[in-house]
């Protein structure tokens, strides 16, 4: 994404989410957030806990979301009295600023308010860009609140043409509309979108959907003289019919891509086996050799001597590390054994090589659309 397209997204979530503008340039937007949107991004839930037990009155904050921080100008920074020049003028520090010498030799600069309706001082201030935390939040709370919506044409009920006399209701039929991601995995990963729409009063199926509905006036609200006709579909049957068809549609891909990945796991796992089996038989054939040879005299003398020296060292260990905790420091995990890593590093060659299709919903609407018109 680029400084535009993120400028567009913001804008787009701030207005949808019903945020007050305060000051809007090419570089920067500052805006008081709405309640709905500081619950989502300020992350304070032990304040709108307070305000939902108590009743009172929310305050929201203020932001200032920064496009492109080469061309914002610069800021200047609280103005401390204990280092600055003699003879300063107090006038020229912010208001906000203003306190008294003694104190601040003591106490420092008080900060300032960051946020609120009625409050003075900077606003809090953040980069929005591609990979920025806020940036993030916001795309994960457009997903979250966005991700089953009901919407109406209301551009065709506005303008359609109407003869002499009262109006007559106008027929609605429902759609849904579900915008899917399809991911063609292995060691790489390439990714699709399909949008389909399926009428729930006819059955009938049409593809890229959403691109129909961009360029349609759409609205939650329900327009004035119209009426819904009924659904013969439930929405489980209509799903179904969507994956019948996306099915179809994957049936006639080319599977080159899953042929080679295949080949390149099978590469993967000879190369594991040739490094690893010769250790697995070493390892079994040492493992036989030491229970022959555990039923020789010798071996048995050997085992209690180990033994001993092993409850010698416990008790060192016990009588200079008194508490429990220490103790439980010493109790380091045994290490995986050979077989153990082998069926490890197997699993991550096979969900890293392995072809798969995955699909993924994006979201998903009930879309109603003139009747006949789509």
């Amino acid at each position: 994404m680029n400084t535009q397209q993120i400028e567009n997204f913001v804008m787009r979530y701030l207005e949808s989410m019903e945020c007050q503008v305060m000051e809007k340039t090419p570089v920067y937007v500052t805006v008081k957030l709405s309640e709905q949107a500081d619950r989502a991004l300020t992350n304070r839930p032990y304040y709108w806990g307070f305000v939902d037990r108590t009743g009172a009155e929310p305050e929201t904050m203020r932001f200032t979301f920064v496009f492109d921080p080469a061309k914002l100008p610069p800021e200047r920074g609280p103005v401390s009295y204990v280092t600055a020049p003699v003879g300063q003028p107090s006038g020229s520090a912010a208001p906000d600023q203003v306190q008294d010498p003694i104190m601040g030799r003591y106490f420092g600069v008080a900060p300032a308010f960051t946020g609120g309706g009625g409050g003075i001082g900077r606003i809090p201030r953040e980069n929005v860009h591609y990979g920025s935390p806020r940036l993030e939040s916001m795309m994960q709370a457009a997903a979250e609140q966005g991700r089953f919506v009901s919407l109406f044409d209301q551009g065709y009920a506005e303008h359609r043409p109407v003869s002499r006399g009262p109006k007559r209701s106008l027929a609605y039929e429902p759609w849904l509309m579900l915008n899917l991601k399809v991911e063609f995995a292995c060691d790489l990963k390439r990714e699709e979108i399909h949008s389909f729409g399926i009428s729930l009063h006819s059955g009938h199926l049409a593809e890229q959907f959403m691109e129909q509905l961009q360029q349609r006036d759409m609205s939650p609200k329900l327009p004035n003289h119209v009426h819904t006709v009924p659904s013969r579909f439930t929405f489980e049957q209509g799903v179904l019919l969507i994956e019948d068809q996306l099915k179809q549609h994957l049936q006639d891909i080319d599977l080159a891509w899953a042929i080679e990945a295949s080949e390149r796991l099978e590469e993967e796992l000879d190369r594991l086996d040739a490094y690893y089996i010769p250790l697995l038989k070493q390892e079994q054939e040492a493992k036989a050799a030491g229970i022959s040879q555990e039923k020789t005299p010798q071996a048995g003398a050997a085992r209690k001597a180990a033994k001993n020296k092993d409850a010698m060292v416990n008790l060192n260990l016990s009588t200079s590390f008194d508490s429990k905790e220490n103790q439980e420091e010493l109790d380091v995990p045994s290490m995986m054994s050979l077989e153990e890593q082998y069926n490890m590093r197997r699993q991550e060659l096979e969900w890293q090589f392995e072809p798969r299709i995955e699909v993924h919903l994006i979201n998903a609407a009930l879309v109603h659309l003139p009747y006949g018109q789509s």
